[in-house]
């Protein structure tokens, strides 16, 4: 069994991060900083209309359970 590849996930840690949502094209993209590496992504439309949702509704504790 190759234990190499759990050892080098395990150093991965979860952090709260900035995310710029832009539109290019017809396309969504999602951008943020983490360190001094920018990552982006593709984010599919169920994704923005969720987005979209939550704004339009009243704000919420960011520690309340959905």
């Amino acid at each position: 069994m190759n234990n190499k590849k759990n050892k080098s996930t395990s150093n991965i840690k979860e952090v709260d991060v900035d995310v710029l949502y832009q539109k290019l094209g017809d396309r969504w993209f999602a951008f943020s900083l983490i360190g001094d590496e920018v990552f982006m992504s593709p984010v599919n439309d169920e994704i923005i209309n969720g987005i979209k949702a939550d704004r339009k509704s009243p704000a919420r504790n960011p520690d309340e359970t959905v």
